[in-house]
């Protein structure tokens, strides 16, 4: 085995153990999450559940504190040797579910209890020490825990105080087994792995479906304490033995009882005790294992690709390097051609501008020729003192000189290379700049021009799109030269957000045969006039703008070049 292989191996295994251990550590986290919230859920119904009982508990009290029975019992002495009472008790506790019911007079002495048949009867007892007594003697109803003196067995005391005629008699008392609510847990469905306790303010377990924790400190209790608890007799002669119940977080505990971490949720059950709820931790860690396995399978999979990957990726680099090259060289003739299709485009603009040169040349000449005489004029003039005709040949002169301003003006823009930039222009302010440049040759030719329906918007190049229309009205201009009728038509018709220009003149059209050529470059039907490129040039133009430019005859006669534009920017729509 190389060298290479090995340490390759060595990386996979690392990568594996570190990708197993995170999803690990990130499942846990999560199904802790889950669980700490379905704990919280189940606190609470074991805590509406246990409220629920207590205050069934204290309504019990209150109807027979009211009880005539009760109250005569109380009052008199002679109710003591009475078992009606007796009777009335025990049918109370054996419907209410309670462990005990009992009556104390005024001195905290038993002269009723439901036990009466049995051997440690209360009957005769007095439980004047305890606290649900005299705190109840004193106007307060009282819940309370204590281990029963006789019975030994863990209970919550319910006392209520008895009125007659509105005098205080005694006190009523309800005991209820602790182990009713250890038993009911059960049947709420808190989950097989969780555990409640319930503990008072001096975090004594009273009540938890855990045997080891009950009558149990959750930590060490000081002197003190423990003789005050003593001194109480509430939990008589047990030992109160501390657990090993350590706080790792607010919802994190660490029990010697199960050995491992567990999840908690806590609430206030009333002022004295409070409500816990566990949920083991390993139950959760152990659910992981199937999941790790599932997560090896992916992962060593996944190494699989990876390395079947990279075994092919210098072949790759080597196809990648050749495409960017390609792309590279692409784009390099892609520019080039853009160069020379611009360079096309000047070019066809200087052909025109070469072609009408002559009626320019006339146009220009023709003012500058009678602004030379205006100035001649003007002087004779002014040596004669008549300064108003003078004026009047000036004002002459300066009409002449804007004329031809705005000739060499367009000629100039006309001529000049611009940036490609898509606007929305209007289509009639394009005409016109177009018929400023072959206005000199159709003014030569005594061509008329007919316009309508050029009021409206297109989305074009202005400079690009006034030299397709430059080229195409100078073609029709040169095909009805020799023409009687010397027209050329312009319209626009704007139909679904589309313009439709047509250009058409009263010559004699287009040849058949010319007709599928007429956009090809350097096809020409001008005998040793033209390069052959201004229509194909125009065709490319339009097409630019995401338009068309085609040709045909007129039903009325003469050729029709028409130009399908878009009024805006078509992918806006």
């Amino acid at each position: 085995m190389s060298h290479k292989f090995s340490v390759k191996i060595l990386i996979y295994l690392l990568l594996l153990f570190c990708g197993l251990w995170a999803s690990y550590l990130f499942n846990v986290a999560q199904d802790e999450e889950n669980v700490l919230g379905q704990t919280k859920t189940n606190l609470e119904k074991l805590n509406s559940y246990i409220q629920a009982e207590f205050t069934r508990y204290q309504a019990i009290q209150t109807q027979l504190s009211l009880s005539n029975l009760v109250q005569s019992g109380l009052q008199q002495a002679t109710a003591i040797n009475s078992n009606e009472l007796d009777r009335y008790l025990q049918d109370i506790q054996i419907s209410s579910g309670a462990s005990d019911v009992y009556l104390l007079d005024l001195s905290g002495t038993v002269i009723a209890s439901s036990n009466w048949y049995l051997p440690h009867s209360y009957k005769g007892s007095n439980f004047a020490f305890r606290p649900y007594f005299y705190e109840t003697i004193e106007g307060n109803e009282h819940v309370s825990f204590a281990l029963g003196l006789r019975s030994k067995t863990r209970g919550f005391y319910f006392a209520k105080s008895v009125y007659k005629d509105g005098s205080l008699v005694g006190v009523v008392v309800m005991k209820v087994n602790a182990s009713k609510f250890e038993s009911d847990k059960a049947q709420l469905d808190t989950g097989t792995d969780s555990h409640f306790l319930i503990v008072d303010d001096n975090h004594i377990v009273l009540a938890s479906d855990v045997e080891q924790w009950r009558l149990a400190s959750l930590g060490e209790l000081s002197p003190t304490k423990r003789k005050e608890i003593e001194s109480s007799r509430q939990f008589e002669n047990e030992s109160l033995f501390p657990i090993d119940w350590r706080v790792l977080s607010p919802t994190r505990v660490k029990t010697s009882s199960h050995g491992s971490d567990a999840l908690m949720q806590k609430r206030p059950l009333n002022k004295q005790y409070t409500l816990y709820l566990l949920h083991e931790v390993a139950p959760i860690k152990a659910a992981q294992w199937p999941r790790l396995g599932v997560t090896a399978l992916v992962l060593i999979l996944l190494f699989i690709v990876v390395e079947y990957t990279l075994s092919k990726l210098t072949g790759y680099r080597q196809l990648l390097f050749s495409q960017r090259s390609l792309e590279a060289e692409v784009a390099s003739r892609k520019q080039a051609l853009e160069q020379a299709q611009d360079a096309l485009i000047r070019a066809a603009k200087l052909a025109t501008i070469g072609q009408l040169s002559a009626s320019i040349n006339h146009e220009i000449n023709q003012p500058l020729s009678a602004m030379s005489a205006y100035v001649a004029s003007a002087k004779r003039l002014a040596q004669k003192g008549e300064v108003s005709k003078v004026v009047e040949n000036m004002v002459l002169i300066q009409s002449l000189i804007t004329r031809v301003h705005k000739i060499v003006a367009q000629l100039k823009s006309f001529s000049q290379h611009h940036d490609n930039k898509m606007l929305v222009a209007n289509l009639k302010h394009s005409v016109d700049n177009a018929l400023v440049i072959v206005g000199p040759e159709l003014k030569r030719y005594g061509v008329a021009i007919q316009s309508e329906g050029l009021a409206c918007n297109i989305w074009v190049d202005p400079f690009k799109f006034e030299q397709v229309l430059v080229n195409i009205i100078s073609n029709a201009c040169q095909a009805i030269v020799e023409q009687d009728n010397k027209c050329i038509y312009i319209r626009a018709v704007e139909h679904e957000g589309k313009i439709q220009l047509s250009i058409i003149d009263s010559g004699e059209g287009i040849k058949q045969h010319a007709l599928s050529n007429i956009f090809e470059p350097f096809y020409t039907t001008k005998s040793g006039n033209g390069l052959g490129l201004g229509l194909s040039i125009s065709k490319q133009i339009i097409e630019s703008f995401h338009g068309k430019l085609s040709a045909h005859n007129h039903p009325q006669g003469g050729a029709e070049f028409l130009i399908s534009l878009h009024t805006k920017n078509p992918q806006h729509d």
